[in-house]
């Protein structure tokens, strides 16, 4: 099973990330709470989008910053 967000990345096509983690990140905003994790979701999969990144298990490492 392959989550259909995944499914559009791999097809080129726009995911709904925006309807999904960007909402947790908007809301974040407005009520002043700090939404990282959410934010690098959302960073990620627009570059991925935008062809800046691939979609791999490698960019695990791009929340080390944040996690650890």
């Amino acid at each position: 099973i392959e989550p259909s967000m995944l499914q559009d990345l791999k097809k080129g096509k726009p995911c709904e990330i925006d309807a999904i983690n960007g909402v947790v990140c908007e809301w974040g905003r407005k009520t002043n709470t700090p939404t990282p994790i959410n934010d690098r979701i959302v960073e990620i999969i627009k570059k991925i989008q935008n062809g800046e990144l691939t979609a791999t298990k490698e960019n695990f490492k791009l929340f080390d910053d944040i996690l650890w």
